[in-house]
């Protein structure tokens, strides 16, 4: 059968070394670290692999790339795409680095394993799959505000009377800079003459009521008085970018092929049936696997 795995390859490297279950002595070259309080063996490695949960689902990790870095390819050129779209989601640097921390990443190169691992399983669940030209197109017009940035400004108030008063000001042709260094509540913002930098169209974390009026707006307009639970606000946008749909096709293509994927549990099985297990310990290891695809929820 074309890419057969056997368990007995996975561990053949401690097995070549005398990590094999049936050790009944350790001697010195068994000994991979020495401490004062005892050592750790090439036996208690094979054991903390065959005996343990976490053991486990590393074999099964192993296993399961193997069989699908034989039947499927992913560049360097897409991981690093899908690595610079995060970091355009998540913003600058600062950012960045606090989101690998929330995540659980040590560093960059870990979330680039990872983003590897989810195209291998991207590639496997959404195999045979076609999108059209046209399904590209429709679903870039009906969410374009997911690749629009606008930067904006804002003058907060308490309430609605003092944002008519404001509104009334900026009518009659009063700075709008200048106001919202007078007027907004939002001090931090306020020093800034109410900037508050680019806001993306995919931001989770504003008011979504605030986040809708402010893409609504073309560059140089400003707002009706806009409710949140913070108050009432004045929005102007002074920028506005806009991806083509040349840059973010291949994105929309996968979020489109996703939608029809087949479910994990169903390539898991059918990778199953190329595994032949050679040793006992593992029998169980491929019973009622779940779901190993990585999740770019991130």
């Amino acid at each position: 059968m074309r890419n057969k795995i056997t368990i007995l390859s996975i561990l053949s490297l401690l097995c070549l070394l005398g990590a094999c279950s049936s050790l009944t002595s350790v001697n010195d070259n068994d000994i991979l670290i020495k401490t004062k309080s005892g050592n750790i063996s090439k036996d208690d490695l094979y054991k903390e692999v065959v005996n343990t949960e976490r053991g486990k689902e590393l074999v099964q990790e192993l296993v399961y790339m193997q069989i699908l870095k034989g039947k499927y390819e992913v560049s360097d050129n897409e991981v690093n795409h899908r690595l610079t779209e995060i970091k355009e989601q998540v913003g600058d640097k600062d950012e960045f680095t606090i989101f690998l921390q929330k995540q659980g990443f040590n560093n960059e190169n870990e979330l680039k394993d990872y983003i590897e691992q989810s195209l291998y399983f991207l590639k496997a669940t959404t195999e045979g799959l076609k999108v059209s030209d046209k399904q590209i197109k429709d679903y870039y017009e009906q969410n374009k505000d997911q690749y629009t940035k606008v930067r904006t400004s804002h003058i907060l108030v308490k309430n609605e009377s003092d944002a008519k008063i404001v509104d009334e000001e900026l009518k009659k042709g009063n700075d709008f800079t200048e106001l919202a260094k007078k007027q907004s509540t939002d001090k931090v913002s306020a020093s800034q003459g109410g900037d508050l930098g680019y806001l993306s169209g995919r931001s989770q974390e504003l008011d979504p009521t605030f986040l809708a009026a402010a893409m609504k707006l073309k560059k140089g307009e400003v707002s009706e008085p806009v409710k949140t639970l913070f108050g009432y606000h004045i929005i102007k946008v002074t920028d506005r970018k806009e991806k083509p749909l040349s840059e973010v096709e291949d994105q929309i293509k996968q979020t489109l092929m996703e939608k029809d994927a087949k479910p994990i549990q169903e390539v898991l099985n059918n990778l199953n049936k190329e595994i032949e297990i050679k040793e006992d310990v593992f029998k169980d290891v491929f019973k009622n696997v779940e779901s190993k695809e990585p999740n770019m929820s991130h």
